[in-house]
């Protein structure tokens, strides 16, 4: 037996001895560990909705280290059929040996960057960004949106890979979750709007059932009693006083048992469906500066494609950030910048505080770090092809 040998096949994504050992503590968590993850939460945690994609961490890497738009353009023709249909894109990136998140959201044509250690990888996420909008978003002229949000922050040098892990989860469940409420109160909202439809028929029904009732009884009376006048004025001359008393009788038998008009009973409202409540309920950061372009040497700027516009920046400010400006037109160009967020999110169906995470939103570090390792061995049993 090899000393590298492999611990666990799941999904054609292998976890070998070295991978299994970077998940205990104090490990470097190696890529595969993260492809193993990304595998798990795609075929077994969120397998009933595919809006969601986990990118690999080879193929992230391929992207955001891309020479040329060549590269870019090759890697979006041969995943053109996976993208189309995903709204939320989990990237992971890898910048001189330290993990960060990148998250591309297609309903706010935004990209959202996680890192646990300030901003290391910050500016290379900015380049990457690019790239990265070539492939997913191909036919796209009209730039995108790049922020850095808030993120919680590691106080070692080795939990950098699990806090994407946990940061890429809570996202995923939160963005499903979203989805699922929105769907269950438009699916709600659409019985309702039937419901009241039915209604508001069988009321105009009922009406137009009852005026007509009342018309034809009225109109019944009033030609009964001049027939009963005219035939009593013609025959009285021919009709005994016991033969006239009965022929009144019986006509006032008639009026008394006619049909009465029919009515409908209205059906009830139905009861909407339960709305299932989002991970957390929190602020959203607030904007920093903008940045506009990325550096010239990167092959994207070719003559049949559009420079990116200039892009948001969030994520709070840290003492190193330089001091804001006071001016009327900064103040005016963030409230601008604000609202077209609020637009964006409120057109999306996310709520302001969707992409902040806290501490308290994800699994701690060396807990994650077990449930991982749990989760390896419980698989290894399951498929019997390797004895741990």
């Amino acid at each position: 037996m090899t000393a590298d040998a492999v611990v666990l096949d799941f999904e054609n994504a292998e976890v070998r001895t070295s991978d299994y050992e970077s998940l205990k503590p104090e490990g470097w968590l190696t890529g595969e560990i993260i492809n193993f993850y990304w595998t798990y939460l795609e075929r077994r945690e969120f397998r009933t909705e595919p809006c969601v994609l986990f990118l690999g961490t080879y193929t992230a890497y391929r992207i955001s280290n891309a020479e040329s738009a060549a590269v870019t353009d090759n890697i979006s023709a041969q995943l053109s059929g996976e993208l189309n249909h995903r709204q939320l894109i989990l990237i992971p990136l890898n910048h001189r040996s330290h993990w960060s998140l990148l998250v591309y959201c297609r309903l706010t044509r935004t990209f959202y960057h996680y890192d646990s250690i300030s901003k290391h990888n910050r500016n290379f996420a900015e380049r990457a960004a690019g790239r990265f909008l070539r492939v997913l978003e191909p036919k796209l002229k009209d730039g995108f949106y790049f922020k850095s949000m808030q993120t919680p922050q590691q106080n070692n040098d080795y939990d950098c890979g699990i806090y994407v892990l946990a940061i890429a989860e809570e996202l995923a469940r939160r963005f499903i979750n979203n989805k699922r409420k929105n769907r269950d109160q438009k699916s709600a909202h659409v019985r309702k709007e039937r419901v009241e439809e039915r209604q508001a028929a069988y009321r105009m029904d009922a009406k137009s059932v009852d005026v007509r009732g009342r018309g034809a009884a009225s109109r019944d009376a009033g030609i009964t009693k001049d027939t009963s006048v005219s035939r009593d004025a013609g025959i009285a001359h021919t009709m005994t006083p016991s033969m006239s008393a009965a022929h009144v009788q019986q006509l006032q038998q008639r009026r008394n048992h006619s049909t009465p008009p029919t009515t409908r009973v209205p059906v009830t409202s139905l009861p909407a469906s339960p709305g299932r409540a989002l991970a957390s309920d929190l602020l959203m950061p607030r904007f920093g500066k903008p940045f506009s372009g990325f550096p010239t040497s990167f092959a994207m700027y070719t003559p049949d494609y559009y420079p990116p516009e200039p892009l948001l920046k969030g994520g709070g400010s840290s003492s190193t950030d330089p001091a804001p400006d006071k001016s009327r037109n900064a103040r005016s160009s963030r409230e601008d910048r604000v609202k077209m967020e609020e637009q964006m999110m409120e057109k999306a169906g996310l709520p302001r505080d969707f992409w902040l995470v806290t501490v308290e939103d994800i699994e701690y570090p060396h807990c994650m770090r077990r449930r991982i390792r749990t989760l390896v061995l419980d698989l290894q049993r399951q498929t019997h092809k390797y004895n741990y």
